[in-house]
């Protein structure tokens, strides 16, 4: 018992002497999230296109800047950037109908979920992205934290507060989210060989601290997705 306890505080101050001495990032853009789903979205965006949109649906449409990222299909970083992979350290179990895979967090749906299947909050649970060595540089974390798809789902969960972020398997930052039903952009710096000759490389997300739901434990990321350069 006593080892047990000391295995267990040797390991704490372990992860609060590497918190402490790696950077924190706070989001330096958020963006409210709209109140329309993904379908009256695309409704919107079919008439937009039509240029049948009244002066009402015209003004919900264009408060659409999130949904235009991940749906409208714009040049991006994604134009010459890929992920070979997402990975997570564990997955709450699946229903008849829906799961909630690791690929969930990366899969532009805002309304498909990854959540931790760990006891209680998820701490120290983890999502990891892979590259080829080639992949355009990153320089952009953006994350849609908490089951987004509707206020009241966001609430119930549980969402990140601190994320620590891996580069090539080293700690390399904190992110600091603020406990908002938004997407939250981090800018870490250049990352990445960008080298046709370099091995694959990875972005680790660790979970080291959340907001409480007021229902559920779990602890839930709708999106967690990248910009960056070397693509124009």
């Amino acid at each position: 018992m006593k080892q047990t306890a000391l295995l267990m505080m040797l390991a704490l101050m372990t992860s609060t002497a590497m918190e402490a001495q790696t950077k924190t990032i706070k989001p330096n853009a958020i963006f409210k999230m709209p109140s329309v789903s993904l379908d009256e979205y695309n409704r919107l965006f079919a008439l937009n296109e039509e240029g049948k949109l009244s002066p009402k649906e015209k003004v919900a449409f264009e408060t659409c800047g999130i949904f235009d990222d991940l749906y409208a299909g714009f040049c991006s970083w994604y134009c010459g950037g890929e992920v070979l992979s997402v990975k997570a350290s564990s997955c709450l179990k699946p229903t008849s109908k829906i799961n909630y895979e690791a690929e969930n967090a990366h899969d532009f749906n805002h309304e498909s979920v990854w959540v931790e299947g760990a006891k209680g909050q998820g701490i120290g649970e983890y999502l990891v992205y892979e590259f080829a060595g080639a992949c355009p540089r990153i320089t952009t974390v953006k994350i849609l934290n908490g089951h987004v798809k509707s206020e009241k789902a966001w609430r119930e969960n549980s969402r990140v507060k601190k994320l620590r972020m891996y580069y090539k398997n080293e700690p390399y930052a904190i992110l600091e989210l603020e406990d908002s039903r938004t997407e939250q952009d981090f800018e870490v710096g250049v990352l990445g060989p960008h080298d046709g000759n370099a091995p694959k490389w990875t972005l680790k997300f660790e979970i080291l601290e959340v907001y409480p739901g007021s229902k559920y434990q779990d602890t839930v990321i709708s999106e967690l997705w990248f910009d960056g350069i070397d693509v124009h």
